[in-house]
């Protein structure tokens, strides 16, 4: 069994309850007391009524925290007084018949407040549990003792004079755990008069048990306070003169309201604050509390009078003590005021209750106001070191993750594109933003929140994402023909980009840095990969390194030109090429021409080339194959005059000069074959022989002489020949 350390302590642990102490993640909630008898019992005496009291019974189970009845016992002669006992019971609808029966071991928690006077007569004061309520009839005599009308249970007592000193241990509100070992429909909680002859009475404020729930709770929301004072060791009772005044002033949604803790004319006592929360926190919850010198200006911890922070789960401390020296404890000016303080802490352990408790020792302060006393949750954060705003650059595309370094257990975590109004975005310990995101700058906040809290929420965490954009790169392909080299060329560079060029898409070493690279010389379809490199921020173009290709087309397959490698001049020939859809040239058109047909006509000596061109195509690179054409001269002579022969002759000459491009050869034919033809003879110089039958008519024949030199050339040269008559000797008559 654990306990308060020190002699003096409010609450005597009895037992623990495991799913209470760490139920967080159950969404369990009290359930209050809801009906209430009483039981007062007294003596008749004449001229006296010492019977026990309740005022406001129905206080005790109105579920308000503030309200309480009061039980009184009357003064008696010595000590022959009556008692009061004012039952609490669980029941369904508020009423005695519809009673709860409650298992065995389940705690009630039962809220009283003590008067200092009672802490030397604990004999009067007994509390257990109860089964069987039931209404009793008044039985009051004029002399002896004697009860009021009302209701009386079979009780079950747990705490009585042998053993309820180890829970009481001071004056003012204070909680006490009642776990029953048997099933039960309540507690009581019964005051006697005390063997002096002194009147007492107690507060009973409520009493509840924790079960489970299916709404939501303010898990944070301090739902009660407890205030009073101890004594110390060497003060002892009697010196128990501090108060607090107002102390639900130190929950309450007023800020400017306060409750004040006094330690008052002796500082042989500790008065005592204590917020209690709806649920147990987790560890690092974080506790802010705003306070003020009631006189005004400067607040020093170190100078209040024993000042002392206790954190317990379930009365049970949690954790150490934060004294008013500890390094632990962080107070700064409240931002807009000149007097109250902001005191801020973590506790690492988990907890239920804050007792804040002054006095003990001599000191410059004994009063100190408490304005508001709350408990956040710790706030994420996704740094090591949380002094820093988590920042985070990625460039377009690329993922970045923030993650809860802090997480709670029984905690949720959720992101926010805004600080206030914002939109959830996801709900996690870790968030990723899209990886689409426009170059920019982005905030979001992550916020934590208790499973099952409707308020429970810490302080917002701002991260950053700074979203650099991408280099743009453009680099058109290029098609070239095998064998050929290119360069490829980045539109538009930018001088704050590098250019990285490879011949993998897994990069390695650069062929080239800059915006240009110079291919060697391809025979097949390359591709090669380019990347931009933002020099500043080191952001790469989309998508990895750009795919440039170059295509490689390999050249048509034309083949060569069909035709004569030599020809003379004023001939014709045709050329030909199967290739289709070509054209036809040649380098020297006064040598030779050519039409589209490939109809070559030689124009003069020389030598010249006839071409045969193909386009370029979507498969093939255009080509154009030559094909060398020498042209040889005609020969050539002047004939002379027009030879003629006189009818019977057989020969004569024809005579020439001139001779041109060594005609070595000649033939003679006639139209109509009308003499005969000479074929292929050696060229005679200067002249040519003409030899014609004697038979020969007299006539005028056509004839052309065709000279041919050694290249083959001829040239027809057409000539007339006269057949002249001879005229007959005449005949003379003498008559």
């Amino acid at each position: 069994m654990k306990r308060r350390p020190g002699p003096f302590f409010l609450v005597f642990v009895l037992f623990f309850i495991p799913a209470y102490l760490y139920a967080q993640c159950e969404n369990t909630a009290r359930t209050y007391a809801n009906f209430q008898g009483a039981y007062l019992d007294g003596l008749g005496v004449i001229g006296a009524n010492l019977y026990g009291s309740i005022a406001n019974a129905p206080n005790a189970v109105n579920g308000q925290v503030k309200d309480a009845s009061t039980l009184s016992v009357p003064i008696g002669a010595v000590g022959l007084t009556g008692s009061a006992t004012q039952f609490l019971e669980f029941t369904t609808d508020g009423t005695n018949a519809g009673k709860r029966t409650i298992a065995a071991n389940t705690t009630v928690i039962v809220k009283l407040a003590l008067p200092k006077e009672l802490l030397g007569l604990l004999s009067s004061f007994e509390i257990g549990s109860f089964t069987d309520l039931h209404a009793v009839a008044a039985n009051k005599p004029l002399i002896g003792s004697g009860n009021e009308a009302g209701y009386d249970a079979t009780r079950n007592p747990i705490y009585t004079s042998a053993n309820i000193a180890g829970v009481i241990g001071g004056g003012g509100e204070m909680e006490i755990r009642v776990t029953p070992t048997q099933a039960f429909n309540g507690v009581y909680i019964k005051i006697v008069g005390a063997v002096l002859s002194t009147a007492l009475s107690i507060k009973v404020f409520h009493a509840y048990m924790m079960e489970l729930s299916t709404g939501s709770i303010n898990c944070n929301e301090a739902i009660d306070v407890l205030s009073g004072v101890k004594p110390t060791p060497l003060g002892g009772i009697a010196n128990l003169t501090g108060t607090v005044t107002n102390p639900f002033n130190a929950i309450d949604t007023d800020p400017n309201s306060f409750a004040l803790i006094d330690v008052g004319t002796s500082v042989l006592n500790q008065v005592y604050l204590t917020s209690i929360f709806n649920k147990p926190s987790q560890p690092a919850d974080s506790v802010s509390i705003i306070l003020e010198n009631p006189g005004g200006g400067l607040l020093d911890l170190s100078l209040l009078t024993g000042f002392t922070i206790q954190p317990y789960l379930n009365e049970v401390a949690a954790g150490p003590a934060f004294k008013n020296t500890s390094t632990f404890l962080n107070l700064k000016l409240l931002p807009g005021s000149t007097s109250k303080y902001i005191l801020t802490f973590l506790v690492t352990d988990v907890y239920d209750r804050l007792e804040i408790t002054m006095g003990g020792l001599t000191g410059a302060f004994s009063r100190l106001r408490i304005y508001d006393i709350k408990r956040k949750l710790a706030k994420p954060r996704t740094l090591v070191n949380p002094s820093t705003t988590d920042e985070k650059i990625v460039c377009q595309g690329q993922t970045a993750t923030f993650s809860v370094q802090n997480a709670q257990a029984c905690t949720e975590y959720k992101w926010y594109d805004a600080e206030t109004g914002g939109n959830l975005l996801y709900t996690g310990l870790t968030f990723t933003p899209p990886n689409t995101l426009a170059a920019g700058d982005y905030n979001y906040y992550v916020q934590a929140s208790r499973t099952y809290c409707v308020t429970a929420v810490s302080e917002m965490l701002r991260v950053k994402l700074k979203v650099n954009p991408l280099p743009t790169l453009t680099v058109p392909g290029v098609i070239i023909c095998s064998g050929s080299s290119t360069v490829l060329s980045v539109t538009a560079p930018d001088a704050g980009f590098t250019y990285n060029w490879y011949s993998s898409s897994s990069g390695g070493t650069p062929l080239n840095i800059g915006s240009t690279y110079s291919t060697p010389a391809l025979m097949a379809t390359t591709i090669y990969y380019v990347e931009a490199v933002n020099t500043a921020t080191g952001c790469k173009n989309a998508g990895g390194a750009l795919a440039v290709e170059v295509k490689v087309k390999q050249y048509a397959p034309v083949p060569i030109i069909n035709g004569a490698a030599t020809i003379c001049a004023g001939t014709s020939a045709t050329f030909t090429n199967i290739y289709p859809n070509g054209t036809w040239s040649t380098s020297d058109a006064a040598i030779a021409t050519i039409d589209a047909t490939g109809k070559v006509t030689a124009m003069a000596a020389g030598n010249t080339v006839i071409s045969y061109t193909v386009a370029d195509d979507a498969t093939y690179c255009g080509k154009k194959v030559d094909f060398p054409l020498t042209v040889n001269p005609q020969p050539n002579l002047i004939l002379g005059p027009d030879a003629s022969i006189c009818e019977g002759l057989t020969t004569t000459k024809i005579t020439y000069s001139n001779p041109v491009f060594n005609p070595i050869t000649y033939s003679i034919s006639w139209t109509g074959n009308l003499l005969p033809a000479v074929l292929n003879q050696a060229l005679p110089a200067n002249e040519i022989t003409i030899t014609i039958p004697s038979t020969t008519p007299v006539a005028v024949y056509q004839g052309v002489l065709t000279i041919k030199n050694a290249n083959g050339c001829v040239r027809a040269i057409p000539f007339s020949f006269r057949v002249k008559l001879v005229p007959h000797k005449p005949i003379v008559s003498i008559n």
